[in-house]
């Protein structure tokens, strides 16, 4: 099938499908929801995501249907629903839930700062660095990774202290702090997000490599690319978790993929989906905000989220935003 005619597909199935079955299924939530935090109460419920997959050849596309679980695990119908009207083009993978990439495990203080290293908002746990690109407007470098790593979920303010390592790496304001926020997208609650994404400016005399891809098979990052990730391609990232690992693209344009977040469940939009090489998975908890690249070292987009089950290798798969939007937003450039 042409890209396009998938692309016409999804919102087709999307608008008459999937919709209407999330509205009906939070309609029963509402009548069933057990008690907690008033926080997560978002409205996003985990169903059915939406996106572009290969088939066997270039130019041959299918329906990528992601199913996250909740209410729609076992909707027969839907599935036989979709498949009728993908005329037997669509892709049915499950993958569970999906959750920010932030979780415990050794990652050290790093002098140089490197891409790739342990870093956190001191509020947060810790997460990675993703680059070092430079901010329009003051021409200063500064860092880069998500919201949830440096901002905190929002919650962060301009000139909150920036850990390197996190705190869970054992990041300590009297002697690890690196910087301080800068700026950030905002993420929301209601409708859908397109990245999660923050900066922190770098404090006066903080040593940095801007360019080293430790133990990569590109050794120095060459710059943003200018086009988005194409189905089907070798990809790599540096992580705090599981450092450099290796993976291919799944999907793209992945619509509707829902997040745990701790403000709650948060729904995304135009989403790259990425699996491991192999038996390894491409990323796990705390790998958040790790730049991802091509083969020739070129950035691509900035990591998020996964989940712990789904992909060919049962490994899980992980959620990735096109980098360009995201320099845009920030007024940044990722120039070499």
């Amino acid at each position: 099938m042409e890209i396009e005619s998938v692309r016409a597909l999804k919102q087709q199935a999307l608008e008459t499908l999937v919709a209407p079955a999330l509205d009906e299924a939070a309609r029963v939530r509402a009548f069933s929801a057990p008690a907690a935090s008033i926080h997560r109460n978002t409205g996003a419920v985990a169903g059915v995501a939406l996106g572009v997959s290969g088939h066997g050849g270039p130019f041959d596309y299918r329906l990528a249907v992601r199913v996250q679980g909740g209410l729609l695990l076992n909707s027969g119908e839907l599935y036989e629903r979709l498949h009728k009207l993908a005329e037997g083009e669509a892709e049915f993978r499950y993958i569970g839930r999906a959750a920010k990439q932030q979780a415990p495990w050794h990652a050290s203080r790093q002098r140089p700062l490197l891409i790739g290293a342990s870093v956190g908002h001191f509020g947060v746990t810790a997460g990675s660095t993703g680059a070092f690109p430079t901010h329009r407007k003051s021409g200063k470098r500064v860092l880069l990774s998500n919201n949830h790593v440096l901002a905190n979920e929002n919650q962060g303010r301009p000139g909150d202290a920036v850990l390197q390592a996190g705190v869970l790496d054992g990041g300590r304001r009297a002697g690890d702090s690196i910087g301080t926020l800068l700026d950030f997208t905002p993420l929301k609650t209601a409708g859908a997000n397109h990245f999660d994404a923050a900066v922190a400016a770098l404090d006066d005399g903080v040593p940095f490599d801007p360019l080293t891809l430790t133990g990569a098979p590109a050794p120095a990052l060459k710059g943003a690319r200018q086009t988005t990730f194409e189905i089907g391609e070798p990809v790599f990232k540096l992580g705090r978790t599981t450092g450099l690992t290796r993976g291919r693209v799944s999907a793209i344009e992945v619509d509707d993929v829902v997040v745990d977040y701790e403000m709650g469940s948060l729904t995304f939009d135009r989403q790259t989906e990425i699996e491991g090489d192999g038996d390894q998975p491409f990323s796990q908890g705390g790998d958040s905000g790790a730049l991802v690249l091509d083969a020739g070292g070129f950035a691509v987009g900035l990591l998020f989220a996964g989940t712990d089950q789904g992909g060919s290798n049962g490994r899980g798969l992980s959620y990735v935003s096109d980098l360009g939007p995201i320099l845009a937003a920030l007024d940044l450039s990722l120039d070499v």
